[in-house]
């Protein structure tokens, strides 16, 4: 094993990395992984940020490396609740969000700060005081279960913040762990995603898949049939209009129509589903149906595409239901690659989040960015998005080994680190 010098360069490092890949003609993401793991790190990732924590002293630097020996005695001299210098944190909240240790690790330091004091409650107030980043929501998003259990054991209050983005988790252990009565009402945020055993817990806890309009989100954000008929099981009215606030008036069948949703637009109309389509719900149904290629100014019906009033984000739409034929259609007919669609995702996010590797061949060989992040710098890439479908979203007709693949040739980035879980998928990271 190599050693890192008394004062390792991030520079330096990068540039070994790149050498590497050009030496051995391998994936630049498998280089850094590589050259991190001959120092001793899981990945290229906590070999950066070990980097970064190297300027740091005292227990700013216990906490940031995870490192229960060096904290201990520490917090003997200070109180655990005090505030930390990096960010104006308490020390909690910098375990949580900048620890840099193995899950062990950061559970006995957070064990640690809790007997000697900290605040379970622990908090930041955000975007000029519209809601508040608990601990328990950090602990939700470093995706710890033992975490966050270990906080509520402390006292945490369940928040609402904490309980959304644990709809963003498979593991069901979350929404048990976080719910409190009223909370079911963020099933929408569940069916952003396919996640038909999600969904099934929200059912079992009692949510009106009525009055929250469940059947046309939905629809809206391309799920399949399997959790479409689950709704339909539930009682959902394939005839009942959107409420006030959620473009008003749409029925699911003309929701369908717009969406380009063939499939749900099939099965509303085996199950009675009527509606008035309008011209724009026309043109587009034509688009899915193959006989069209015009797109007409058609806004989505159902809120999350950021900034667009008009039909590009279409493109991701079709993308995401695996629709090769109509995504080559617009792409032909002057789309650009990389129009971004719900949530800020482009066409390639969307196709390889569910699976869709003949979509994901097309966008990559149309020149589709391999590295664009989706949110902000810290979003997911188009690998991360597979990577991440894989355990959270996955699409019971996706082919993610196939999508993997296609991107992993292409020389496409991931910040993930092994293993996934996946044998076929492992091996095509190098991770087996």
């Amino acid at each position: 094993m190599s050693h890192l010098p008394a004062h390792p360069s991030l520079e330096h490092l990068r540039k070994q990395a790149e050498h590497r890949r050009r030496e051995r003609a391998v994936p630049l993401h498998r280089a850094q992984r590589e050259l991190a793991q001959e120092y001793g790190f899981a990945s290229w990732t906590r070999l950066v940020r070990h980097v970064q924590a190297g300027t740091l002293t005292g227990r700013e630097r216990a906490l940031v490396l995870a490192d229960p020996a060096a904290l201990a005695p520490l917090l003997a001299a200070a109180p655990a609740a005090a505030t930390n210098p990096i960010a104006a944190l308490s020390p909690l909240l910098t375990l949580l969000r900048r620890g840099l240790g193995s899950r062990t690790e950061v559970h006995e330091c957070a064990a640690l700060l809790l007997a000697a004091g900290a605040d379970a409650d622990s908090h930041t107030v955000e975007s000029g005081g519209e809601w508040r980043q608990t601990a328990l929501f950090d602990a939700v998003e470093r995706r710890d279960l033992t975490l966050v259990r270990l906080l509520l054991a402390h006292g945490a209050t369940r928040d609402e913040d904490a309980f959304y983005h644990a709809c963003e988790q498979s593991d069901l252990g979350y929404l048990d762990a976080l719910y409190v009565p009223g909370f079911a009402r963020m099933v929408r945020h569940k069916l952003d995603f396919e996640d038909a055993a999600g969904l099934r817990w929200f059912l079992d806890h009692g949510v009106d898949v009525n009055a929250e309009r469940c059947l046309h989100w939905a629809i809206g954000r391309g799920r399949g049939v399997e959790i479409l008929r689950m709704l339909l099981d539930a009682g959902a009215d394939v005839d009942l209009p959107t409420g006030a606030g959620d473009h008003p008036g749409h029925r699911p069948l003309a929701i369908a129509a717009r969406c380009g949703h063939l499939a749900a637009y099939e099965l509303l109309r085996a199950h009675g589903a009527t509606a008035e389509l309008d011209l724009v719900d026309e043109a587009v149904l034509a688009i899915a149906r193959g006989r069209s290629t015009r797109l007409p100014e058609a806004p989505p019906p159902v809120p999350g595409v950021p900034n667009n009033d008009g039909s590009g984000w279409l493109l991701g739409q079709f993308a995401l239901l695996g629709r090769t034929d109509v995504v080559r259609a617009m792409l032909d007919a002057g789309m650009a690659v990389d129009t971004r669609g719900w949530s800020n995702f482009t066409p390639l996010d969307q196709a390889a989040m569910h699976g869709r590797a003949e979509t994901a061949r097309l966008l990559v060989e149309r020149g589709a960015d391999l590295s664009d992040c989706a949110f902000d710098d810290e979003g997911p890439t188009p690998l991360d998005c597979a990577l991440w479908g894989l355990r959270n979203n996955r699409a019971t007709d996706g082919d993610y080994p196939g999508t993997v693949a296609i991107l992993v040739a292409a020389d496409a980035p991931t910040r993930h680190e092994p293993p996934t879980g996946d044998p076929a998928v492992d091996a095509i990271l190098g991770f087996a």
